[in-house]
């Protein structure tokens, strides 16, 4: 599938639940795409119509990621992981010939080349890149490259305990410049 459009998009694919739509990783995502412009779509996975883990394939999911150009994906770490709703996320979005496909010999091969991710990873405690306990990132970077994005870039928040940061302005100033520098981009 060919993009529709001339304008860079970006696509949050939000994994919190309703009560948590303000949460922090949320506010630095829909900060984040501001400072990248262009149009925003966000992809809420609780506030969906599907019936989760019923593997029927979205097919608007999947054109949302074809038209997007940039993929944002605001993630609390849960006991240790990804949230449900996320993983059924990419379940939903992955039959086989629409986002990969296989070649002559067999391989994988992502159709998604060219799409750059950004991941927003907050967590209870803090976590280092190379943590054992960390299946967050490492998983979702995993998929990601199984699908052909190869441009991931991740920043790690840890210490998120309390659940009014996001309401903090002189914080999530502090913190959108942190996620702005780590991302290489200017604040």
């Amino acid at each position: 599938m060919k993009k529709t459009t001339d304008r860079l998009t970006n696509l949050i694919i939000d994994p919190n639940p309703p009560k948590d739509h303000y949460a922090l990783n949320t506010t630095l995502a829909e900060r984040l795409a501001r400072h990248l412009g262009g149009e925003t779509k966000v992809i809420r996975l609780y506030d969906s119509s599907q019936r989760y883990f019923n593997y029927e394939y979205n097919q608007e999911w999947i054109e949302s990621l074809w038209e997007a150009d940039r993929l944002v994906f605001p993630v609390p770490m849960w006991n240790f992981g990804i949230p449900a709703a996320l993983k059924d996320f990419f379940d939903k979005i992955s039959p086989k010939g629409e986002l990969w496909d296989f070649d002559e010999k067999k391989n994988y091969i992502g159709r998604l080349k060219g799409k750059s991710a950004f991941i927003i990873m907050t967590s209870a405690e803090i976590y280092p890149a190379d943590s054992p306990k960390d299946f967050v990132v490492p998983y979702l970077r995993l998929i990601l490259g199984f699908l052909g994005i190869e441009a991931v870039r991740e920043f790690r928040l840890g210490g998120v305990k309390d659940r009014n940061l996001a309401a903090d302005e002189a914080y999530m100033n502090r913190v959108t410049s942190e996620m702005l520098k780590t991302f290489g981009l200017k604040a």
